[in-house]
């Protein structure tokens, strides 16, 4: 089981989620500058948020990739929310921008089985979704972080 986090971690993971909600896409040094750290401190609480599935970082750079329900990296789920744009990781994170900010989203995600777009959202706290859509999770919720990538 991974330690605790710190008051620094919580600083770090708050200005992530700040950086996201703000448009932005969150760098080490962007952390580093918001908040008067030493890039070192970045970086073991980037590793301590990775350990307790706070964040992902991405492989080959170490940014974030994910920090749950924001993507860093272009997905098929581009959540309108307060007339801007935000990825997320899966609908359920697109959904979970929705309760992650208390406000209404929407989005269009193609169907992976046919690419028939679906529309999609949170509109005054109820979920709607193209007549007919269903979602399916292929992994069971215990094994995501085998390949949160993936899943």
């Amino acid at each position: 089981m991974a330690a605790p986090l710190s008051a620094t971690d919580l600083r770090v993971r708050r200005e992530i989620l700040e950086t996201f909600i703000a448009g932005h896409i969150p760098t080490r040094l962007g952390v580093m500058r918001a908040l008067g750290l030493e890039y070192a401190e970045v970086s073991a609480s980037y590793a301590a948020l990775a350990a307790t599935h706070v964040i992902v970082p991405h492989p080959d750079t170490g940014e974030v990739w994910m920090a749950m329900p924001f993507s860093a990296v272009p997905t098929p789920f581009n959540v309108m929310v307060g007339g801007r744009a935000v990825w997320a990781n899966c609908v359920w994170d697109a959904f979970g921008i929705a309760a992650a900010l208390d406000t209404d989203v929407s989005f269009v995600s193609p169907c992976p089985a046919s690419d028939t777009p679906i529309a999609a959202g949170v509109r005054r706290g109820v979920a709607y979704a193209s007549p007919g859509a269903v979602v399916h999770v292929g992994v069971p919720a215990p094994r995501w972080w085998d390949d949160i990538g993936f899943t």
